[in-house]
């Protein structure tokens, strides 16, 4: 308080943040900790980016669900808290109020001056059209970022991008070649939809997101079992033919006389 600078009799304000101290979320979609071409694995980045993309979800329906618009979704304002017991060493949290609007009571959407970031902006914000579907906009944005660790548009400069999206003729960058993220791909694409009224609800995005990780983790799940079936069955194989010699004969067949002789060897 002194430091402050706060007098006798004064009253001060202040606001206690939670400390978000793993950066942004825009700096580890740089590392490339959801690519699923890179070095952690598709599996383990797709589901990365899916818990990732679920806790923006449910933050902004939060949000929705209290008639706020957030107005200027994007990694750089999702900030990461450490987390010893998640996988990934974090938790995202949305952050950045400082464009966000109010919905009044049985209003979807409103007329603002205010800009947010440009390559997030749906076609309608350039126009001051703000809604619960701008969100959604960003939000399918975002999904390309985080899977290529790339702006969405490229190089495009600032007035490329705020062109070619009202134009419709400038679209993301989606990754090509990897199954496991094409309903993520799927989703995203859908969030574009140049028609606000076509673009899905956070509401129902959330839940979505959950399920293609549920299925993903099944998935995984059913492919460790099979391969732990498959090494069982292999050790018990070479138990049942006995210890192998230097030369590769196996010490049971060797001390067999009697039979034909493809039934005295058993090479391994």
């Amino acid at each position: 308080m002194h430091k402050l600078r706060a007098g006798t009799g004064q009253m001060l304000l202040l606001v206690v943040l939670e400390l978000c101290c793993k950066t942004t979320l825009t700096s580890v979609a740089r590392g490339g900790i959801f690519d699923v071409t890179g070095k952690f694995g598709a599996r383990v980045a797709c589901r990365a980016l899916l818990r990732s993309a679920t806790e923006i979800a449910r933050c902004t329906l939060y949000l929705h669900d209290a008639g706020i618009v957030h107005g200027d979704l994007k990694p750089a304002n999702v900030l990461l808290v450490r987390s010893d017991e998640d996988r990934r060493g974090f938790i995202c949290k949305v952050a950045d109020f400082g464009l966000s609007h109010v919905l009044p009571c049985c209003v979807t959407s409103i007329t603002a001056k205010s800009w947010g970031t440009v390559g997030y902006m749906s076609p309608e914000a350039f126009s001051g059209r703000y809604s619960r579907a701008t969100d959604v906009w960003s939000f399918g944005v975002i999904l390309c970022e985080l899977m290529t660790g790339q702006p969405a548009y490229g190089d495009a400069t600032r007035e490329q991008v705020l062109a070619g999206v009202l134009a419709g003729s400038l679209h993301p960058a989606w990754p090509d070649g990897a199954p496991l993220i094409q309903p993520i791909i799927e989703l995203g694409r859908r969030c574009l939809s140049r028609d606000p009224h076509d673009r899905p609800l956070f509401g129902d995005i959330m839940p979505e997101l959950v399920r293609i990780e549920v299925e993903l983790r099944a998935e995984g799940l059913a492919m460790l079992a099979e391969a732990q079936e498959a090494a069982e069955a292999a050790a018990a194989l070479q138990a049942a033919a006995g210890p192998v010699t230097p030369g590769g004969v196996s010490m049971r067949s060797r001390a067999c006389s009697g039979g034909p002789p493809s039934m005295q060897m058993v090479v391994l």
